[in-house]
């Protein structure tokens, strides 16, 4: 890092935030298993885990605002998402070509206005992905451009402890 960027960015197990943490700018495409976002981020640069091919699982923080466009792309191996209630906006693509994508958890209780967006879950495979939202959503869900096509939507009751929030 150059002298001049230390005191913009910061840095914790090889991925690139900004000073504050923030803002999650980048995860090396090196990254494999599961990854935890430090509670502190509240936004995902675009193309921020692009390629990341090795990458299975990634835990949002509660309070993540943005995830950026093409934040996911090509994260083949990323099987399933828990999208928190306190995400308002995603970007184009977020998570496209997330071929191995099974299980999405949206736990909001009104989707979010992304209808200028269609593929944010561009190729991945919404006949076998299941799509888990809220109880007493589904309907909502179901009328929205980026979901509707999707085949399996389940209501769940989202219990706290499950899900790992506190």
């Amino acid at each position: 890092m150059l002298e001049s960027d230390k005191t913009e960015y910061s840095g914790f197990a090889m991925v690139l935030f900004n000073k504050q943490m923030s803002n999650l700018i980048h995860c090396p495409v090196t990254a494999k298993g599961s990854y935890s976002i430090p509670d502190t981020v509240v936004s995902i640069d675009i193309e921020a885990f692009s390629q990341c091919k090795e990458l299975t699982s990634i835990v949002f923080p509660r309070n993540l605002k943005s995830i950026g466009c093409l934040a996911f792309e090509n994260c083949i191996s990323l099987s399933s998402i828990i999208i928190p209630e306190s995400v308002i906006d995603m970007g184009y693509r977020m998570f496209s070509n997330c071929t191995g994508l099974r299980s999405i958890c949206m736990q909001s209780y009104s989707p979010k206005d992304i209808s200028l967006d269609n593929d944010i879950f561009y190729n991945v495979d919404i006949e076998n992905c299941n799509l888990y939202v809220p109880y007493g959503t589904k309907n909502d869900y179901q009328c929205t451009n980026q979901l509707k096509d999707f085949k399996n939507i389940f209501e769940i009751v989202f219990y706290l402890p499950l899900f790992g929030l506190n």
